[in-house]
């Protein structure tokens, strides 16, 4: 009876799949400590190169002239005493095309659950500061600064505004990676435009490298592709990535030209009045574009 119990738990051992003995949560929680614990404060300079596109030969290219943009960002986090995530402020600034500059943006992430982020925008043209609207106020949130890029996409993701399931392990142009299911909890979900996100998570480095983004009717609605990959001052840093609209048939390419981590900034920098205040803006802003220089 023994050696017939024996045999029995060694072919139940031999046809059982191999556990994948990681958790999916700490995956994203070293994610996320990776890319927005690991530096306090960054300056960069970035563009956006965004058009409408078809498919030939399994090629994907642009049907008309792409718009371009270029932006210098400002942000600064700040650890929240009792929460795994922190606050985040953002400034960002286009400075070219002519026709565009000074068009800003100021957001503001917050570790607390029962806040949500908000978002400014200042135009121009109607020398007016607008606020962004958020996905529960209507559909998708508002693009960044026209591209294919919403406001939820840039904004930071709270690890406690998600449940993870580890779907398995995949490779992403040659790198090992694991892929893992983001579902929103209820509270997120009526915050967010997205029912689910797929991730592929690159093992060594911790950074997404590929999402598939789907909308609150399960559908395949984006995704976004990480380019490139850098260590700047330290820190893995996704230099390059796209955003593809599957739905519009609309891409975004953004790049960041320069990139410094750890720089002063200013707290008072990180407000609205640098939305309006033009001589106040470029006084600081002066001195943080000489560290990207």
């Amino acid at each position: 009876m023994k050696r017939i119990r024996a045999l029995f738990v060694a072919t139940v051992l031999a046809v059982a799949p191999p556990a994948i003995a990681q958790d999916a949560r700490q995956i994203m929680v070293d994610v996320d400590q990776g890319t927005n614990h690991s530096y306090e404060t960054s300056v960069r300079l970035l563009t956006f190169s965004t058009c409408r596109y078809l498919v030939a030969d399994g090629k994907l290219s642009c049907r008309e002239k792409p718009r371009v943009i270029t932006v210098e960002n400002v942000h600064k986090g700040y650890e929240v005493d009792g929460f795994p995530d922190r606050d985040n402020k953002s400034f960002d600034v286009v400075v070219d095309p002519v026709s565009e500059k000074g068009t800003a943006m100021l957001s503001f992430s917050y570790a607390k659950e029962e806040k949500d982020s908000d978002f400014w925008i200042y135009l121009p043209a109607l020398a007016k500061v607008k606020r962004v609207v958020s996905v529960s106020d209507s559909n998708e949130s508002g693009a960044l600064f026209g591209s294919e890029i919403s406001t939820e996409d840039a904004d930071v993701r709270r690890i406690k505004d998600y449940t993870y399931r580890l779907l398995g392990e995949d490779t992403v142009r040659g790198r090992p990676a694991w892929k893992i299911e983001l579902t929103p909890t209820d509270y997120r979900r009526t915050r967010s435009y997205y029912s689910k996100l797929v991730v592929w998570v690159d093992k060594e480095r911790s950074i997404i490298l590929k999402e598939d983004l789907y909308d609150r009717a399960g559908r395949h609605y984006k995704q976004r592709n990480v380019l490139s990959v850098e260590k700047i001052d330290g820190v893995w840093i996704a230099t390059k990535g796209s955003m593809n609209n599957l739905f519009s048939r609309r891409i975004t390419v953004w790049s960041e030209l320069q990139t410094r981590l750890n720089v002063p900034v200013n707290d008072d920098f990180l407000s609205q009045r640098s939305l309006t205040d033009f001589t106040f803006r470029e006084r600081q802003m002066a001195t943080y574009r000489g560290y990207i220089k």
